[in-house]
């Protein structure tokens, strides 16, 4: 819609465009609320309410360009980094998985589950297994 350009390092926008457009679904407006408001092109043009119908078509349009250029423009990079809100996922995640795995790397070192006691189960084991001795598929407990 509006193409941008690099100014002393600063995005500016080019609103030629969108202006042209409005400018022309302006006098779109007019030109078809003047005659049928006339009742057809026999009759004289109706001017004052082709001015109105291109005044409103002419800020709706802009406005509607308006929107749509900020929509388009896209976050400053700054906006994902830092802390809080505005921190990025990908650098938490990277963060937990590298702490993860130094983690992982010390328990090995030192020969043991880590902090995990002998008897306590592992993740996918029954914490109390009932079916000790019996055979699959038996109701007996």
């Amino acid at each position: 819609m509006a193409q941008r350009t690099e100014h002393n390092g600063r995005r500016t926008t080019d609103i030629k465009g969108p202006l042209v457009i409005s400018a022309v679904l302006a006098v779109v407006a007019f030109v078809i609320v003047s005659v049928a408001a006339a009742g057809g092109s026999d009759n004289a043009a109706r001017v004052g309410l082709g001015l109105i119908a291109a005044g409103i078509a002419f800020i709706a349009s802009v406005v509607v360009c308006a929107t749509l250029m900020l929509l388009e423009k896209p976050n400053a990079e700054e906006l994902g980094q830092g802390t809080g809100v505005n921190r990025s996922s990908a650098k938490i995640f990277a963060e937990n998985k590298a702490r993860r795995e130094a983690e992982r790397a010390r328990a090995a070192e030192q020969g043991g589950t880590g902090s995990r006691a002998a008897d306590e189960p592992e993740f996918g084991q029954r914490v109390h297994p009932d079916t000790k001795g019996e055979e699959p598929g038996s109701s007996a407990r």
